[in-house]
């Protein structure tokens, strides 16, 4: 068992060091990390404890604590890559078991150490407790990563395929328990073993799920390599291709990678005009860009259109970088505002509008409202009143035109 559980810690630290060595990271990675993190505590703890300790109730007779935070960890990455909006701190306290389960572990191990003979009643009402809520931790939180895997769209094929591996190891557990118990009810294998075939089962799950992980990431490496199109236009679904634009942070400085001169375009013209009308269709129907979190990964999972084909209709045929293109449409959303605020004789809150357009952040707002109209927005929206909105007209009209472009 012990080289199970060194396999399985090493394997951890692996896929760990995969997805922190990359920097080109998705929004629900960061719950996979926490995942690997909690795999590699809990059999690092478990070799510690075979390595070291002799004590056979540490070894086969102690639940690890750790088990019940698989559950919620599976169930805050699937709603992650569901929605890209989605804030796993404001579930926090599907972990308090965890966390008290981990204060009476440490509690019960300090005991066994020093006076073994207390801490017997504490133990087995830890292990009952803690048997059945990982059970249905490992029963409840897969069932419903399962269900929701049929919301995911098909762009995140390949998570919802990670999902769909690690939920179904994680119902092997209780599974291999409740038979476990029948055989043992029949009295077909002697008392107690069934329990230390279901740890080794449990480790080697372990094992597994790091394997899985890694060939997650090795795969997603993989497809950053350019790959050969098909002609037409199909909605490949797990296409990732590196992103061309690093999104803006708390100022409009937006790095671009520049694509080499003599790539050739993989679509048709009439294919990226189709693209850029839906593009446009997108932005006028549904304002997409008021979504202060857009992405061109959640952009193309609107659109149900590989990531890659929009980003060369935004560079190839619009002539735009991807927050540029955005930033128009927010930037007439807020000319558009302004100028009905002025018609009603209001003076605006400038920043909520800004806000509501889709815009995250004061200072990049004020520093791309500057830079296309060449004032700030108090001073804009003083000299649109005092000019009978001549001035903001022309410079609405301007901005109309760049957006509508082809």
């Amino acid at each position: 068992m012990e080289y199970i559980i060194a396999l399985g810690a090493f394997q951890a630290l692996i896929a760990l060091s995969l997805f922190i060595g990359n920097r080109q990271r998705k929004p629900a990675d960061n719950l996979l990390h926490w995942l690997l993190i909690c795999i590699f505590s809990h059999l690092a703890i478990k070799f510690v404890i075979f390595a070291i300790s002799g004590n056979l109730v540490l070894q086969h007779a102690f639940n690890t604590f750790i088990g019940l935070a698989y559950g919620p960890l599976l169930w805050m990455y699937t709603n992650k890559v569901l929605n890209d909006r989605y804030r796993p701190l404001q579930h926090w306290y599907l972990l308090l078991p965890m966390v008290a389960a981990a204060a009476i572990y440490f509690t019960i191990t300090i005991k066994i150490i020093h006076q073994p003979a207390s801490a017997i009643r504490l133990l087995a009402f830890y292990n009952t407790i803690t048997q059945y809520l990982i059970l249905s931790s490992c029963i409840i939180f897969p069932v419903i990563c399962l269900m929701l895997c049929s919301r995911i769209p098909a762009f995140w094929e390949s998570e919802k395929r990670l999902i769909r591996k690690i939920a179904i190891c994680y119902l092997i557990v209780p599974a291999v328990w409740m038979a476990g118990n029948i055989i043992q009810f029949f009295s077909w294998l002697q008392p107690g073993q069934p329990n230390i075939n279901i740890r080794v089962i449990a480790y080697s799950n372990m094992v597994v799920i790091g394997f899985i992980i890694i060939r997650y990431r090795m795969a997603g490496h993989e497809m950053d390599q350019p790959v050969a199109e098909e002609p037409g236009l199909p909605a490949l679904p797990d296409l990732h291709e590196p992103a061309v634009l690093i999104q803006e942070q708390e100022n409009l400085s937006i790095t671009i990678t520049e694509e080499p001169a003599h790539r050739k375009s993989v679509l048709a013209e009439s294919q990226q005009a189709a693209i850029a009308n839906r593009l446009s269709q997108l932005m006028q129907e549904r304002k997409a860009y008021t979504d202060a979190e857009l992405t061109l990964e959640k952009l193309a999972t609107l659109m149900k259109t590989p990531r890659h084909h929009i980003s060369e209709v935004l560079n190839q045929y619009l002539h735009k970088s991807f927050y540029q293109f955005i930033n128009e449409y927010r930037m007439q959303e807020v000319l558009h505002l302004l100028d009905y605020c002025r018609r009603q004789d209001v003076t605006p809150n400038i920043l909520s509008i800004a806000y509501e357009a889709g815009f995250n952040s004061k200072s990049a707002f004020n520093q791309y409202f500057k830079k296309t109209t060449g004032f700030t927005p108090t001073e804009y929206f003083k000299q649109s009143r005092d000019a009978s909105s001549s001035g903001m007209a022309n410079t609405l009209s301007a901005l109309q035109q760049r957006v509508q472009t082809h």
